[in-house]
């Protein structure tokens, strides 16, 4: 049998143990800042989504005159991250027939991208009405601290077995090792640094019993 389930614990140093739970304590902080941040930005997201202003009806062969416009992949990027300007540059650009609609018909392209404008404006109103922008760069702050407080944690030394366990739960436990989509539980890949880390524990808290 293994000395984890064997050995009596060793009683960890006073500075070791002093030092875990002030990591601890920062850890504790830093998850609950984040799941209050995560339950803010939600209920603003659901709230954002409610309120957004409804996708309007794009006649994308008009824009676009080809197959790659009908696509929805197309249609996102149209609504949401063309170059608008850009776009309505290259439709006056043309000259002459083109292959699938007359250049005569350039106002009525340029009418659709302005379709898009109004709807990006009204997009950009709701997501301002709902603070998302801020809750954004807060819910970034929160999850780069949480981050920190658990490296932190999984680098400092183990002041005993009960510590390991946390760490390797931490590391490999079912939170981050659970199915997804069709496939089976995996591990993870970490930095070596986090399992050096749990294998000097062992050594240092096997060589103390």
């Amino acid at each position: 049998m293994s000395i984890l389930t064997t050995a009596a614990p060793a009683r960890p140093a006073a500075d070791t143990l002093t030092d875990w739970n002030s990591l601890m304590v920062a850890y504790e902080a830093a998850k609950a800042a984040d799941d209050d941040i995560n339950a803010r930005f939600d209920a603003a997201w659901e709230a954002c989504e409610a309120d957004k202003p409804a996708e309007p009806t794009i006649d994308l062969a008009l824009i676009f005159g080809s197959f790659p416009g009908l696509c929805k992949a197309t249609r996102r990027r149209l609504l949401h991250s063309d170059n608008l300007d850009e776009l309505q540059r290259q439709i006056l650009a043309q000259k002459g027939v083109t292959r699938w609609e007359r250049v005569d018909r350039d106002h009525e392209r340029i009418a659709e991208l302005d379709k898009v404008r109004e709807f990006r404006r009204l997009l950009a109103e709701a997501e301002q009405r709902h603070d998302l922008s801020a809750l954004d760069g807060e819910w970034s702050e929160a999850g780069r601290r949480l981050s920190e407080a658990l490296a932190a944690l999984l680098l400092a030394p183990a002041p005993d077995y009960v510590a390991v366990r946390w760490k390797l739960d931490q590391l490999f436990g079912t939170k981050v090792t659970e199915p997804v989509a069709d496939g089976g539980r995996t591990i993870p890949c970490w930095d070596a640094s986090l399992t050096d880390a749990i294998l000097a524990d062992m050594a240092r808290l096997g060589s103390a019993v």
